[in-house]
């Protein structure tokens, strides 16, 4: 835990550091560098950073996130004695339309495509020339490793707010579909699953296939760029 809150407190400092007079008008033609620090306190754990780039005066924008994370530094798995090898990789793909402006403040809806995988590997028993009726003719000891794939699209709203340091808030809320696929990635161990990966929530059994309701919320610390007019 104590890392991700010390990287999360170091990304933060950063960002305040730098100080320019801007609106939000000013804002609306410039590149914003983003970092979103509630990944780092998922489940699926991801230091995150993303870019928004305005599309010319229509009043959209395109905004994209990527971001990588390891169980090792989960602050779920801090005090569990046997934790879940998995690497976590993220895109968030966002289109945005502002409809209300004020000096501080623009509010925004979008359309939001998530793409998540995450790779689990493991060590166990797995049986080796298994019939259709349950039966295996022996077991191995095998390196198992175990896709989940997660695509997602979803609907949100939100706020953005900026200060005259360049600083800005995006804070948002959203809801749609996921779809979770979970596949093994070794060749010839289709019997194989990672056991109890997130005891609390999901089990990463091979041929799963869920289609479930998705929500989304959260906040953006961002850093406008670029050159400023006096």
């Amino acid at each position: 835990m104590k890392s991700g809150l010390t990287l999360t407190l170091f990304i933060l400092l950063i960002f305040s550091q730098v100080s320019a007079q801007i609106d939000a008008q000013t804002a609306g033609s410039h590149v914003i560098l983003k970092y979103s620090p509630l990944p780092m306190f998922d489940v699926d754990n991801t230091f995150q950073l993303g870019v928004e780039v305005p599309l010319g005066n229509s009043g959209f924008s395109l905004q994209q996130d990527l971001g990588y994370g390891h169980s090792k530094f989960n602050i779920w798995y801090q005090e569990d004695s046997s934790p879940p090898n998995k690497d976590i990789y993220k895109s968030r793909t966002q289109l945005r339309y502002y409809f209300y402006e004020r000096r501080r403040t623009k509010a925004y809806v979008a359309g939001e495509y998530l793409f998540k995988k995450v790779v689990y590997r493991e060590n166990q028993w797995v049986g080796m020339d298994c019939s259709g009726f349950g039966g295996c003719g022996y077991f191995e000891n095998r390196d198992v490793k175990i896709g989940r794939i997660v695509g997602a699209g979803h609907i949100r709203a939100g706020w953005q707010i900026y200060f005259a340091n360049r600083m800005t808030l995006d804070f948002f809320g959203g809801f749609g579909m996921r779809r979770i696929k979970v596949n093994t990635l070794s060749s010839g161990l289709e019997n194989a699953s990672v056991r109890n990966p997130e005891s609390f929530w999901f089990n990463a059994a091979n041929g799963a296939d869920d289609f479930i309701p998705s929500l989304v919320l959260g906040v953006h610390f961002g850093l406008i760029l670029g050159k400023l007019e006096n």
